[in-house]
């Protein structure tokens, strides 16, 4: 049984003309910089390989205009048809994607960055932050995390992967939060299946460096400028 599809969706370019009015003032569109939008669907396959139903989770935060231009994105997609027990069957899976929006005059540019098929969050969790590096101002880093996700929706194995020097202190949490996201689990015909889900986890601790109370106050405001 071919549990996972075979062809990842192709990423490109999408351009919508004012649908972001609302998140970026027109006054100040110009001098916007470019932001990230995630955006999770649940997305049936039929046998064919081609998008039948498609739900966009959370729609109701995202512009109605982005959202019918992300549904007809969806609409035009296409997989190589899966098949259960030798015969054509139905895939129905989460679909993760993050666009790059570069506001602009009268509208903006939205271009789309990732695109991954895998089984859908319901829930996320994150443990404890480390506090070896919560206590390091200034520390910096990130690990790759993977998980099996079964079908009864937990991840069944974890892989934490991270450049060497990595505190384990990272690596615990990593695989500590994962252990506690829930799934909606890929289906072939209705049934839930295995599937791989991975994400990228980034650690950036404030460099908060205590004032010197014993400068007096004006000296510290000359030294700031």
């Amino acid at each position: 049984m071919n549990t996972r599809p075979a062809a990842a969706l192709a990423a490109g370019t999408l351009l919508v003309a004012g649908a972001w009015g609302t998140a970026v003032p027109a006054s100040a569109a110009a001098d916007a910089a470019p932001y990230t939008v995630s955006v999770t669907a649940s997305v049936l396959f039929a046998p064919d390989g081609t998008a039948s139903e498609i739900t966009v989770i959370d729609e109701a935060r995202h512009p109605a205009a982005f959202v019918s231009n992300v549904k007809a994105r969806l609409q035009r997609a296409r997989i190589p048809p899966q098949q259960a027990d030798g015969a054509p069957a139905s895939f129905r899976t989460g679909v993760l994607m993050d666009f790059v929006v570069t506001p602009g005059e009268g509208g903006g540019k939205v271009a789309m960055s990732s695109l991954v098929m895998s089984p859908l969050p319901t829930k996320q969790y994150f443990a404890a932050y480390p506090k070896d590096i919560s206590q390091t101002g200034g520390w910096q880093g990130s690990v790759q995390a993977s998980c099996v996700v079964g079908v009864q929706g937990r991840c069944t194995s974890i892989t934490v992967q991270a450049l060497p020097g990595m505190p384990e202190s990272v690596r615990r949490y990593a695989r500590a939060s994962l252990e506690g996201w829930l799934f909606q689990p890929q289906q072939l015909n209705g049934k839930p299946v295995e599937g791989e889900y991975r994400i990228s986890m980034n650690f950036e601790t404030l460099d908060n460096k205590p004032d010197d109370l014993r400068t007096p106050k004006l000296d510290r405001v000359l030294q700031s400028r």
